[in-house]
């Protein structure tokens, strides 16, 4: 981010590089009096950066006087470590709720986490049938074509939620005020099990004239049986499922792949318990993530037994902490004497294992009746290939054209050192921290994009690094979120960045569903066989 710093009735300036150190910022300071002497204060008069719309907010703002200087250091750093679906976010942010200064900016950036975004939400008629499911699930299907889907959400941008280019930025439920969110919670209480269910499921059928099929679960097994009848569905799956929750996060913390009939029991599971005496969810969606349930049963056994688990009073897992926690409930103490001696963090370290203590994304929990196992078996290295898709306009502005044959080498170093430099934006677990399903994701320790030739093809890589053991429907699950990242989250952005091979300019697609050839996923077992022999030129 740089900005031009000036003077009032000077058309000239001098561009600064954000943030700034003192030195530097001293050195614009002398060289602007030098070139203009005056007593009129240096303010900002234009903005160069990746977002816009900042510059209309920050032209006039001051830059030296009392702490400017350091809040615009501050908003460059910001911005400058934002990553793609961060970017998304903090563009929708700022055009909700539309900040005027430097600190309001700042204060947007700095509760992002308010806001949830929903890549396979990419146009308004989406957008509007997402914001209508609860209306629309009780909708008679013969209706169907009358409805204005496209006007719902062109109607509804702003407020809660905008359309972005990377799909549909929502501000989160738990972030509406406190007047809001009572009125929310006395909702849930007035039985709106009954009126939407927990799951609303949507059938989407692309080649039928009535395409759609809309349910609500709980069903009677010979409901649910009749309404995939009517979708035309045996054991096979429609083209599209859409899927949402009257309990936020729930789906997120069930197995992967899960089927209409596993999501029908846990519905069941959820309504027993809910009718009788409620559920804590923040402890029950912890105890999941905690205990990692591999099927849709044992995810159901931890939904009964939630009462057993409890959070511990503390926001992270610390050795010591639980040390003196543990020796308090217990009613043991150490003599003072020997209390600089004592190896704190040791005995932390055995009873975190002993009682199966764990840290999850709403706090440390732990069961009280039973240890949480958290060996999942030993952690896996594993690689996902999909056909690479090289796309250049050069010479056809208007009709791109595919990328093929004897420069395969040089384009494989240009790919491999935009990956590099994307992957900047991301923690150690790379693109793993973008992964949907929080039971998968915490069995996932990284996930890293690659490329690798084979037989005088490129084929885009995932190099996936696990922490236990993944079941056939993890692995399943891992590969369908895989294509969701590379077609709509890290992929759609690297694949808008123009790579360079010799005199080709070209654009490198890990899933490009618009032009991609015979797109496919496969584990290395099944690559070796597809290209009739494994050879790595790396």
């Amino acid at each position: 981010m740089k900005i031009f710093v000036k003077r009032e009735n000077w058309s000239d300036g001098i561009w600064m590089q954000l943030p700034a150190t003192k030195e530097e910022a001293e050195q614009v300071r002398r060289s602007l009096e030098r070139q203009h002497p005056s007593m009129m204060q240096p303010f900002v008069g234009a903005v160069d950066s990746r977002f816009p719309e900042l510059e209309e907010r920050l032209v006039g703002e001051l830059v030296f006087q009392e702490k400017n200087l350091d809040r615009l250091n501050q908003l460059a750093e910001r911005l400058e470590s934002l990553n793609g679906e961060e970017e998304m976010l903090f563009r929708a942010a700022f055009r909700m709720e539309s900040p005027y200064t430097t600190e309001q900016i700042q204060e947007t950036l700095g509760h992002l986490d308010c806001y949830q975004l929903h890549p396979e939400i990419r146009n308004f008629e989406e957008l509007g049938r997402y914001l209508t499911q609860a209306e629309t699930s009780q909708l008679p299907e013969q209706l169907e074509a009358y409805i204005d889907y496209a006007g719902i959400g062109r109607n509804c941008q702003g407020g809660y939620g905008y359309l972005t280019e990377g799909g549909y930025v929502e501000k989160r439920k738990s972030s509406m005020n406190h007047g809001e969110a009572e009125a929310e919670k006395g909702q849930k209480t007035e039985e709106p099990e009954k009126k939407q269910g927990i799951f609303a499921v949507t059938l989407i059928r692309e080649f039928f004239t009535d395409r759609y099929v809309r349910f609500t679960l709980p069903l009677p097994e010979q409901e649910l049986a009749e309404k995939k009848r009517q979708a035309g569905l045996t054991e096979e799956i429609p083209e599209r499922v859409e899927i949402s929750a009257a309990i936020n996060g729930i789906l997120e913390h069930l197995p992967p792949c899960s089927t209409l009939e596993e999501l029908n029991h846990a519905a069941k599971v959820i309504e027993e318990l809910e009718a009788c005496s409620g559920i804590d969810w923040k402890l029950t969606l912890a105890a999941l993530e905690a205990e990692l349930p591999g099927t849709m049963e044992e995810c159901c056994h931890v939904i009964r037994a939630h009462k057993a688990y409890e959070f511990l009073p503390f926001p992270f897992l610390e050795p010591e902490s639980y040390a003196h926690y543990h020796l308090e409930q217990a009613g043991l103490s150490i003599p003072e004497g020997l209390s600089s001696c004592f190896d704190h963090r040791r005995y932390g370290q055995e009873k975190i294992a002993e009682d199966g203590v764990t840290e999850t994304f709403y706090g440390v929990v732990i069961n009280r009746e039973k240890p949480i196992c958290l060996d999942h078996g030993e952690g896996q290295e594993m690689k996902l290939y999909s056909p690479l898709t090289l796309t250049t306009f050069a010479g056809y502005p208007f009709f791109p054209a595919l990328l093929h044959g004897e420069k395969v080498p040089a384009y494989q170093a240009a790919i491999r050192k935009e990956i590099a430099r994307s992957m900047r934006e991301y923690g150690t677990g790379g693109l793993a921290e973008t992964l949907w399903n929080q039971l998968l994701a915490r069995k996932i320790s990284t996930i890293v994009p690659d490329v690798e030739e084979h037989h005088g093809r490129l084929w885009g890589v995932a190099r996936v690094s696990t922490a236990g053991k993944l079941t056939d429907r993890e692995l399943a699950g891992l590969k369908e979120e895989w294509k969701e990242i590379a077609a709509h989250g890290w992929g759609v952005l690297f694949a808008s960045r123009i790579l360079e091979a010799g005199h080709i300019r070209f654009y490198a697609g890990f899933w490009d569903t618009e032009r991609g050839e015979n797109l496919c996923l496969l584990t290395e077992e099944e690559l070796g066989k597809e290209v009739g022999g494994f050879e790595i030129r790396m």
